[in-house]
């Protein structure tokens, strides 16, 4: 049995292949294709039948038609090619299909064709045969053609026209807006995209060969419908609903009015009911039925598309109540006014809340009252706790107190009622002002309304009255002013005085305003203090003063104009809690200078506590003030000026800065402090923090020097200019050349002669050391050929005379002895003198030379104490005699040097009394 079902199974396999194939190639190709045009809209039917297969019509096969439309005369471009996919069945053997063309129709022939495939099969069917649009062909024509006329195209689209000549004429140029172009064709064809430039409506013009064919159309830009915005429906009587919107985009053009007009659709969205349509409105209405919940869309729609909006909403929420007329006043009084309005009937039992706005110069005040949209009509309503001799705008609105949201009626149109007079309330805030420059009192009084006082009707005039405080029984002297008047100066005596102030209007007088003048001035000097701009703001200057318990309340008085010819005197009131505030005024300017005199007040009497003298800010002075150079020297001189305090109202005093430079070179002094000005040059600088200061000593000058000095006051932070004056010195010469001068040719030759004759003597010994004489002793035997020495000190030299026969060299070795010094051991100074005078030496028998010369190691500078230290080891003085050596007796067997006849080094008394 399988296997029978096996061979069943192969035997079908290709009978089923066959069908799917002959369903894909044969069975369902589309025939009969037709084309038809529809000019006026620009669209295009295709029609066309499918192959019959009843097998296939029973299945419901899903079937793709590829469609191609193309343009003949165009060299056969293909501007369109879209699948269409339908369900092939018994009753659908007829298809249709629509298609609007971008290229007019009449500009060109369009041509198309049509295969189709089973949707699960990747095999088409053959193409049917090119299939032209029916019409008239153009070229053919004994007349002109241009295309489109007068159509309306999207901004920002592109638009295809043609201008097409007569039988056997061509088109020699076409004017598209401001584009001109040429050609020498029977048909042309273009296509172009309109710039943001182009205006609404713009012309399209075709240039023929026969120029009497010359002619032209009008093309039109605009834009498809704007989503409608803000759908909103209402209604007023529970009758009638009333839709509005935000307006889109409408041309008011008066051809977009008639070919492309914007129209507005109210329908419902369940179903096709339409509620109301308008055309270039932004609002419908329609009468509700016995529903209250809709649901609706409204379509915005034109030529060129459509947009939707829709909204759901409850009818009972929607209600906007309408007030017709303004109210009207039925009662009122000073503080008083009966109110009532006009409502439009609602068809519905509602609470209605209604607010009422009473508006007047000092601000807006409002009530609300709820009513019955059935019974309590008209409404009415009583505005209490309002202002005597007031005016007030009054109007009404009013709202359905049901859902979650408020719908207000319109504001009505006010209406202006003012309640009547009566007698002031509250007093006048009263001050005044005394002239201390004149013996006989001078009082000035000062009025003005409080915040307590309500004039409560037009003021007609201000009364004063005088009591003497000091004689009660004198007659009471009354003053009286107009209402225009703000102040009033009165002469008083030397006694003290009550004074009475009050208002009075067309009813009645306020309360009288107390004041007490004192008789005399008990305040005393009260000091003058000068303060700082800290804590102010851009038109408030702070004050601050020390409260005292005893005080009930305390005043400051100024003058908003101190400099100008009106004062503009202002005070000010402050509690007994209260010891500082920030006085605002759009008077205050920068660089005035503001005295505020502070009071306290006790039992309506007045007492001066301080003086503050302000600035509503300081402005530094830039002008250099006038200064004198004095004590000039080469090193320092003193720069003078007079104090400015007084010359400067637009800031307090509080130093100065001496600036001081050099002609195009940089100043460094020391001391100073340096800075750079505009042109990089250095400034020395000296800040003097004393503001009664006024000298100053500059030092370390430099002496023969070009100075420039400029003296600046400063308030706060000085600000250096080089455009001020600066003062030129030129500090003198020191004369240090002339102490240089007596210095070289007198100081130091006398320094010097000084020392020498203080030294002379170590000075002589030490240049040219004193050479002893040589003694001989009356116990020597001279004989021609020999000198005999008996009984001779060691340390003494005997002086041999030289024999003539001695060659010239010889005698020149014996020239040692000439300048040669010597320390004897034993010294004669009896002797000295005759010795020198009696003995001559022979300069040509001896000489004298440093042991060096001969070879020997030299001891120290005899001239120096070091000398004596070194003989032992040292020759100092050779002394040579020409003779034989044999020919000296008594010689020292320590000293082995047979041709040396004066040896210090070898004697030990020699070495110990030596002086040098």
């Amino acid at each position: 049995m399988d296997h029978w079902v096996f061979h069943t199974i192969l035997l079908c396999i290709p009978l089923c292949l066959g069908l799917v194939q002959n369903q894909g190639n044969q069975m369902f190709e589309p025939r009969n294709l037709r084309i038809y045009s529809n000019n006026s809209v620009q669209r295009l039917l295709l029609e066309w039948d499918v192959s019959d297969y009843s097998e296939a019509y029973n299945s419901k096969i899903d079937i793709d038609f590829n469609i191609q439309i193309r343009l003949r005369e165009e060299n056969g471009i293909i501007i369109l090619n879209v699948n269409y996919t339908t369900v092939l069945s018994q009753a659908r053997q007829h298809h249709q299909w629509s298609f609007i063309s971008e290229v007019p129709l009449q500009c060109t022939t369009h041509e198309a064709r049509i295969r189709s495939k089973v949707v699960s099969s990747k095999i088409w069917s053959n193409w049917t045969d090119w299939v032209a649009a029916d019409g008239p062909d153009a070229l053919d024509s004994e007349t002109i053609h241009i295309f489109p006329q007068n159509k309306v195209f999207e901004r920002g689209s592109n638009i295809t026209f043609c201008c097409i000549a007569k039988k056997n004429k061509i088109v020699n140029s076409i004017s598209f807006h401001k584009e001109n172009m040429t050609t020498k064709q029977q048909r042309v064809l273009f296509t172009r995209k309109p710039t943001s430039s182009f205006p609404l409506c713009f012309q399209l013009a075709c240039g023929f060969s026969d120029v009497r064919d010359n002619d032209a159309t009008y093309l039109y830009l605009t834009n498809q419908p704007d989503k409608p915005q803000n759908l909103n429906c209402e209604t007023e009587d529970m009758i009638h609903i009333r839709c509005t919107w935000n307006p889109v985009f409408v041309s008011t053009d008066c051809f977009f009015r008639d070919a492309c007009p914007m129209e507005f659709i109210l329908s419902d969205v369940s179903s096709t009911k339409i509620y109301c349509s308008t055309k270039f409105q932004n609002s419908c209405s329609f009468k509700m039925g016995d529903q209250f919940l809709y649901n609706v869309r409204l379509t915005a729609r034109n030529c060129l598309g459509q947009k939707h909006e829709q909204l759901s909403f409850n009818v009972m929420h929607t209600v906007r109540p309408v007030i017709f007329n303004k109210p009207a006043v039925d009662y009122q009084n000073a503080t008083f006014i009966q109110l009532s309005w006009d409502i439009n009937p609602i068809n519905a039992s509602l609470s209605l809340l209604c607010q009422i706005n009473a508006a007047n110069g000092d601000g807006n005040k409002q009530y609300n009252i709820t009513v019955q949209s059935n019974s309590d009509f008209p409404p009415r309503f009583q505005l209490g706790g309002l202002k005597p001799a007031t005016k007030y705008a009054l109007k009404v609105r009013c709202a359905a107190d049901v859902g979650p949201s408020w719908k207000w009626s319109s504001w009505t149109e006010s209406i202006i009622s003012e309640t009547p007079e009566t007698a002031p309330s509250g007093l006048l805030d009263v001050w005044r002002y005394i002239n201390p420059d004149l013996e006989q009192h001078n009082v000035t009084v000062f009025w003005k309304e409080s915040s307590e006082f309500r004039a409560n009707g037009k003021i007609q005039k201000y009364h004063l009255s005088l009591e003497n405080l000091e004689e009660p029984s004198m007659q009471h002297h009354n003053y009286s002013s107009s209402a225009s008047q703000k102040s009033s100066m009165i002469s008083l005596g030397n006694h003290s005085y009550k004074i009475l102030v009050w208002a009075q209007n067309g009813v009645s007088a306020s309360s009288p305003s107390v004041i007490i003048i004192p008789a005399t001035n008990k305040n005393g000097k009260v000091h003058l203090s000068k303060e700082t701009t800290d804590n102010n703001t851009e038109h408030g200057i702070y004050i601050s003063w020390k409260p005292q318990s005893k005080f009930s309340q305390y005043v400051v008085d100024w003058c908003n104009h101190p400099t100008g010819n009106a004062c503009d005197f202002q005070w000010k009131k402050y509690e007994q809690n209260k010891s500082s505030d920030l006085i605002t005024s759009d008077a205050f300017r920068h660089g005035v200078r503001y005295t505020f005199n502070v009071y306290g007040i006790q039992d309506d009497k007045s007492y001066l506590l301080e003086k503050k003298v302000k600035y509503l800010k300081e402005e530094e002075p830039l002008q250099y003030i006038l200064c004198n150079i004095v004590n000039t020297t080469a090193n320092s001189l003193k720069v003078t000026w007079e104090p400015q305090d007084q010359k400067f109202n637009s800031c307090f005093i509080r130093g100065y800065v001496l600036y001081m430079k050099m002609d195009n070179q940089n100043c460094m002094v020391q001391g100073s402090e340096q800075f750079r000005n505009a042109n990089n040059l250095t400034i020395c600088s000296y800040k003097i923090e004393k503001p009664n200061q006024t000298e100053f000593t500059v030092r370390h000058l430099k002496p023969r020097t070009k100075y420039l000095f400029a003296v600046q006051a400063y308030a706060v932070k000085p600000h250096y200019t080089d455009n001020g004056t600066f003062k030129t010195v030129f500090t003198p010469d020191d004369g240090k050349w002339l102490f240089h001068l007596l210095y070289l040719l007198v100081i130091i030759p006398l320094m010097l002669m000084c020392m020498c004759s203080r030294k002379s003597n170590r000075v002589r010994n030490c240049l040219y050391p004193t050479i002893p004489q040589p003694k001989v002793t009356p116990i020597f035997k001279m004989s021609s050929g020999m000198t005999e020495v008996n009984d001779i000190i060691p340390d003494q030299l005997v002086m041999l005379e030289k024999p003539q026969e001695f060659s010239r060299k010889q005698s020149t070795l014996g020239m040692l002895l000439e300048n040669l010094s010597y320390s004897q051991t034993t010294y004669y100074p009896e002797m000295q003198t005759e010795e020198r005078t009696n003995q001559k030496f022979n300069s040509g028998l001896t000489s004298y030379k440093p042991l060096q010369a001969f070879g020997f190691t030299t001891s120290p500078n005899p001239c120096t104490p070091e000398a004596h230290l070194h003989s032992k080891d040292h020759l100092n003085y050779l002394y040579q005699m020409e003779v034989p050596p044999s020919m000296i007796q008594g010689t020292n067997s320590t000293c082995p040097v047979p041709w040396l006849d004066y040896r210090p080094q070898c004697s030990t008394i020699s070495r110990r009394n030596t002086d040098y």
